[in-house]
C-alpha cells in the first residue's frame, strides 16, 4: 500500500495520507515520501499549491506513529526514536518556508504531528467534522512539531492551557485558537476544493478569495472564549507547580476540572511544556524546533514517554505510573536535563 498518494490536478499537488485503518498516522516513511518532493513542488513554475488531505471520513492524521517508536525501544541499533522526529522536524520547517498555497484539510481528527504537516503552513481548513488537539502530556511526551511556536502565539495563556491539558477543539474552537484559518461547513468543502483544483494557475491571494467565498458566515461562540478569564488567571505563571497551586487556592468548579485532568498528564512532561512555551514566545520557529528536538532527545532517554505509550496506547490499561509521581515531586534540574545541547547530534 502506497502510504502517501500523490496526485496532480491542473496546477495542484494533492497529498493524501493514506494510513485510513490507523488513523492516518504520521510514520518514517510518510515523512521522507513527502520531504523528498517538496523542494521540487517549490521550484516547479507548473505547479501553483498543495493540497494536503487525509483518506477517508475519520482523520487527517491523528499524530505521529509513536507506537512504531515505542516497539523499537530494544531494537540494537535501530535509531528510529532519532531519525524519526529529526526529519520530522526538519519537513515542519521546510513547510513552513514553502513559498506557494499549502493548504490542509483539516477533514476529521487532527492531532500531534497532523498539526505539524499543516499549522505551519498557509491556509487550514476546518469543518464541524474537525477535532484537533496536542495531546502529547497524556503519553510522557510534550507539543512538538512546532507546538511551542504556535501554542505560545494564542493570547491569554490558551496555548499553555491547551498544551498541558490536551484538550481536544471543534471547529470554532480550532479557529479561535489559530490552528485553522477557514471554517466552512462540512458539506460545502468538496465544492470549495473542487473549485481551487479547476485553477489553472493561482497565487495564495486566489486562494484567499475562493475560501473567504466559503467561509461561515455565521460564527457560532467558541467555547473557549468562556473561559478566557479562569484560562488567564491560572495558566499565566512559568512553572507546572505555579500554575496547580493557583489551581488548587480556587475552589471553583472549573479548577476542580482542570487539576482532575492534569492529575493523569506526566508530571515531567507538563513541567517542559510549562518552560517550553514560556521559551518559545521569543524564539523565531526554526528556534523553537531546536529547542524541542533537544527536548524529544531527552524524553526518548527517560521512562515517562515509553510508560504513557504503553499505558494508552499499546496495553490501553490508561493507568501510567509516572516517574516522578506528582508534580509535587518535580525537580527543577529533571526539567533543565531537556533543554541541554546535544553538540553533533543537534536538529540544524
Amino acid at each position: 500500500m502506497t502510504e502517501v498518494l500523490i496526485n496532480k490536478e491542473n496546477s495542484t499537488i494533492i497529498l493524501t495520507l493514506n494510513r485510513e485503518r490507523v488513523l492516518n498516522a504520521l510514520n518514517l516513511n510518510m515523512v521522507r515520501i513527502i520531504s523528498k518532493n517538496i523542494s521540487s513542488w517549490n521550484e516547479d513554475d507548473g505547479i501553483s499549491g498543495v493540497l494536503l488531505r487525509g483518506a477517508g471520513e475519520k482523520a487527517f492524521c491523528a499524530g505521529g506513529d509513536i507506537v512504531s517508536v515505542y516497539n523499537s525501544k530494544n531494537d540494537e541499533g535501530n535509531n528510529l526514536s532519532y531519525d524519526f522526529f529529526k526529519e520530522e522536524y526538519l519537513l515542519n520547517y521546510e513547510i513552513s518556508k514553502f513559498k506557494k498555497p499549502w493548504i490542509s484539510l483539516l477533514n476529521g481528527i487532527a492531532m500531534g504531528g497532523g498539526l505539524g504537516l499543516s499549522v505551519h503552513g498557509s491556509h487550514r481548513i476546518v469543518s464541524e467534522k474537525t477535532v484537533t488537539a496536542m495531546p502529547e502530556t497524556a503519553i510522557g511526551l510534550f507539543p512538538d512539531v512546532g507546538g511551542g511556536y504556535f501554542l505560545s502565539r494564542v493570547d491569554n495563556f490558551v496555548g499553555t492551557y491547551l498544551a498541558l491539558t490536551g484538550k481536544t477543539l471543534d471547529g470554532d474552537n480550532s479557529i479561535f485558537a489559530k490552528i485553522g484559518t477557514h471554517i466552512i461547513e462540512n458539506n460545502l468543502v468538496d465544492e470549495c476544493v473542487k473549485k481551487i483544483l479547476n485553477l489553472k494557475k493561482y497565487t495564495k491571494y486566489d486562494i484567499d478569495f475562493i475560501l473567504k467565498e466559503y467561509d461561515k458566515k455565521n460564527k457560532t461562540y467558541p467555547s473557549l472564549e468562556k473561559e478566557l478569564q479562569d484560562i488567564s488567571k491560572h495558566f499565566n505563571k512559568k512553572s507546572i507547580k505555579e500554575i496547580v497551586d493557583s489551581l488548587k487556592e480556587d475552589s471553583s468548579k472549573w479548577c476542580k476540572e482542570q487539576l482532575k485532568i492534569l492529575e493523569k498528564k506526566s508530571p515531567t512532561s507538563m513541567g517542559v511544556a510549562t518552560r517550553q512555551l514560556d521559551i518559545s514566545k521569543s524564539l523565531n520557529l526554526k528556534d523553537c524546533l531546536s529547542m524541542e528536538f533537544r527536548i524529544c532527545q531527552a524524553m526518548m532517554n527517560r521512562h515517562d514517554f515509553y510508560e504513557g505509550v504503553r499505558a494508552n496506547l499499546v496495553d490501553k490499561d490508561r493507568d501510567p505510573k509516572w516517574k516522578p509521581t506528582t508534580v509535587d515531586l518535580l525537580e527543577e534540574k529533571l526539567i533543565d536535563d531537556h533543554f541541554k545541547n546535544l553538540e553533533d547530534k543537534e536538529l540544524f
